[in-house]
C-alpha cells in the first residue's frame, strides 16, 4: 500500500483545498488522455483482429478457448475484437470514480509491450508492441493517480474543493489578525498615556527637555480711537515683524516702441472740436 501524499492531507481553515483541487484536475486530465489513446488503439487492434491472427496478450483467451495458436476461427476473431473494445471501456470507466480501471489498463499495456520482445515477434505483433509502448507512456501515472484519488475521496471538501471558501477563510483570518493588532496597539497607547506624568506626552523622548505649559495671557486693555489714530502700533502686543520684499517694477526700454523712420508717432491736432 502506497503511503499517503502529505500535500493532500487535511489542514485547518480549508487550506488544503487548492492543492487537492489541482491534483484532482491533473488526475482527470491524464485519465482523459489515456482514454483517447485507448479509443484509437482499441479500434485499430479490433480491425487487425479481423485477419484471424491471435494478438499477443489480447488473443490469449481466444487461443485458450479455440485451441489454435496460428489462426483463429470466426467466433474467436469476434471474441478478440470484443476484448479490444474492452480496452476502450476500461479507459472510459477510468475517467469516472473507478480509477482502478486505468490501473488495470496500464498493466495490460505493460504486458503488451514486454511479451512481444521475448515471444513470437512477427509483423502483426509489432502493432501490439507499439500500442503497448504508447499505452505505457500515456498510463504510467495511473497507479499513483489511483492511490491519490483514493486519498482525495476521503478528504474533507471532496469533490469540489471550493477555492472561494478558502479565499473567504483567508480574508476573515487576515481581518481578524489586523483588528487584533490594532486593538493591542491602541491598548498599549492608552496604558502609556495613563502612566505618563501630567503635562508630558507619553511618546516624548527620555532626554528631550519638555517645556513648561504656557499660561494663558490676560486680554489686552482696550485702546481708544484717538490713541490708535496717533500711534497705529498702539495696542499691538507681541505681533511678529513681517519682512516684505518690494517687487521691482520692470519697465520697457524708452526707445523700444519708437518707429525706425524717426518720425514721431503722434496724432496731429485737428480743427474739429467736440462740444
Amino acid at each position: 500500500m502506497k503511503d499517503k501524499n502529505p500535500l493532500l492531507e487535511e489542514k485547518p481553515n480549508h487550506a488544503h483545498y487548492p492543492a487537492c483541487l489541482g491534483r484532482l484536475e491533473a488526475i482527470s486530465k491524464q485519465g482523459s488522455a489515456l482514454f483517447i489513446f485507448s479509443l484509437v488503439s482499441g479500434l485499430l487492434l479490433s480491425v487487425i483482429s479481423l485477419t484471424g491472427y491471435p494478438l499477443q496478450v489480447i488473443g490469449w483467451l481466444p487461443v485458450l478457448v479455440g485451441g489454435s495458436t496460428s489462426e483463429l476461427s470466426s467466433g474467436m476473431c469476434v471474441l478478440q475484437m470484443l476484448i479490444c473494445w474492452g480496452l476502450i471501456l476500461l479507459g472510459l470507466f477510468g475517467c469516472s470514480r473507478y480509477k482502478i480501471c486505468h490501473y488495470i489498463l496500464f498493466l495490460i499495456y505493460l504486458l503488451m509491450f514486454i511479451v512481444p520482445i521475448f515471444h513470437m515477434f512477427t509483423l502483426l505483433d509489432a502493432f501490439t508492441f507499439i500500442a503497448g509502448g504508447l499505452g505505457v507512456i500515456f498510463g504510467y501515472r495511473a497507479p499513483n493517480n489511483y492511490y491519490d484519488y483514493q486519498q482525495l475521496s476521503e478528504t474533507e471538501g471532496f469533490p469540489l474543493f471550493s477555492i472561494i471558501l478558502t479565499e473567504h477563510e483567508e480574508k476573515k483570518r487576515f481581518s481578524r489578525s489586523c483588528s487584533d493588532s490594532y486593538g493591542n496597539s491602541a491598548k498599549q497607547g492608552q496604558q502609556a498615556n495613563a502612566q505618563a506624568p501630567a503635562g508630558i506626552p507619553a511618546n516624548a523622548p527620555v532626554n528631550t527637555p519638555v517645556s513648561a505649559p504656557v499660561s494663558a495671557s490676560l486680554p489686552a486693555a482696550p485702546v481708544s480711537r484717538e490713541a490708535a489714530k496717533n500711534d497705529p502700533t498702539e495696542g499691538i502686543v507681541g505681533m511678529p515683524e513681517l519682512e516684505i520684499n518690494k517687487n521691482t517694477e520692470l519697465k520697457a526700454a524708452p526707445d523700444r516702441f519708437r518707429p525706425k523712420s524717426g518720425k514721431a508717432g503722434r496724432i496731429s491736432d485737428s480743427g474739429l472740436k467736440f462740444r
